[in-house]
């Protein structure tokens, strides 16, 4: 219609609306996010930004959202809001290669505790490496603190025709999904994770706590105290087994009796300072592993208190300590059966249902443990 028309319609032309404070800082974001200006990805908190736009942190909140829906930023829980990384190309992998990634994360710390995972990373490791010589695949294998992955990542899928990889006591969703992305079959070792397409293989920490529990209950124990490892939220299965064990037991459940623990020498003394404080005193002490089982019983006996007549010390598997009282899982069988189900995932070309494979405890006996004393056992 001509603006003749128009006229003689009686009809008004539409008039341009002004922005809303929503569309403006909206838009104020996509130019900054496409001209690079947050340096290292990483978004300003929304109080600074609302600061900087001079708009309210609703707004600031609102237009995040808004681009969080177009797949421009993404949100990390402790990690704020980043910008999200371009899809990725996955790279055909020749059908000649025969490499498979194996990515093991290591935990160290100020603490001193990252023999956590040693002992028995090892063990995986081995056993993985046996499984692919055995089927003439070739390990590539990274080690890490769990904090740089994803630079492990990125230089591996620049460096690597990987047919697949093994995530090894680690599993940040992203860096897993990052994996997949690269078109990579994945397992995670000694982890587990809730995704779909991702395989896993870890021992059952609730049932090694379980038949820990009800070992020492057989003996006679009524009062049996749990150290776990001070990073408890990685593995706490090993709590709620212990627990588990108590109530099968009708054995009392008192959470003072829960102590966490670095494990280190220091970590260890403090650790048995608690027990010696309790009132009434534990019988029976169960340790997150080994390694801290090992440390306890050396500083108890330095304080005069004898393992096990008076008290009864159990570890919860890893290193090999000559005599100690302990539950263990078959660790070099879990890294084979990462590499079978690897292998299997590779071959039916993301056609297979994810698999997951639990590993049983099996109580060791030592010479750590034995009945309480008759007065203690009351």
């Amino acid at each position: 219609m001509g603006t003749g028309d128009r006229r003689r319609s009686g009809k008004m032309g539409r008039l341009a609306r002004p922005q809303t404070l929503l569309s403006q800082t909206e838009r104020a974001l996509r130019e900054a996010i496409a001209k690079g200006r947050f340096p290292g990805n990483k978004l300003p908190t929304a109080a600074e930004l609302a600061e900087e736009l001079g708009v309210s942190r609703e707004t600031v909140r609102q237009a995040q959202e808004a681009l969080q829906r177009e797949g421009l930023l993404v949100k990390y829980r402790r990690k704020g809001t980043l910008l999200q990384p371009p899809p990725m190309k996955v790279r055909p992998v020749p059908a000649r290669s025969t490499q498979l990634g194996y990515l093991q994360a290591d935990y160290p710390s100020p603490h001193g505790d990252e023999a956590v995972t040693r002992s028995t990373s090892g063990l995986m490791l081995q056993g993985a490496m046996r499984e692919a010589g055995r089927a003439g695949h070739e390990l590539v294998v990274r080690h890490a603190p769990y904090t740089e992955m994803d630079r492990v990542i990125g230089q591996l899928s620049t460096a690597s025709p990987l047919r697949g990889v093994i995530f090894a006591s680690f599993g940040e969703e992203k860096l897993v999904r990052q994996a997949l992305d690269h078109g990579w079959p994945a397992v995670l070792l000694d982890h587990d994770l809730h995704l779909p397409r991702i395989s896993s293989v870890r021992e059952d920490s609730f049932q090694g706590a379980r038949i820990a529990v009800e070992h020492l209950a057989s003996l006679g124990h009524r009062r049996i105290a749990y150290a776990h490892w001070r990073l408890a939220e990685l593995n706490p299965w090993r709590v709620m087994g212990y627990r588990r064990g108590l109530r099968e037991a009708r054995l009392p459940l008192r959470r003072v009796w829960e102590l966490s623990a670095e494990i280190t020498p220091e970590g260890a003394e403090a650790l048995v300072g608690q027990v010696l404080a309790l009132e009434p005193r534990p019988t029976a002490l169960l340790c997150f592993n080994n390694t801290l089982a090992h440390l306890a019983i050396d500083r108890f006996r330095r304080r005069k208190v004898r393992v096990p007549e008076e008290l009864s010390v159990m570890g919860g598997g890893g290193e090999s300590v000559a005599g100690l009282t302990c539950h263990q899982a078959d660790w070099y069988a879990m890294g084979r059966a990462a590499v079978e189900i690897l292998l299997r995932a590779i071959a039916s070309r993301g056609k297979r249902e994810p698999e997951h494979r639990m590993f049983p405890y099996a109580v060791q006996a030592g010479r750590t443990t034995a009945p309480p004393p008759p007065m203690a056992s009351k």
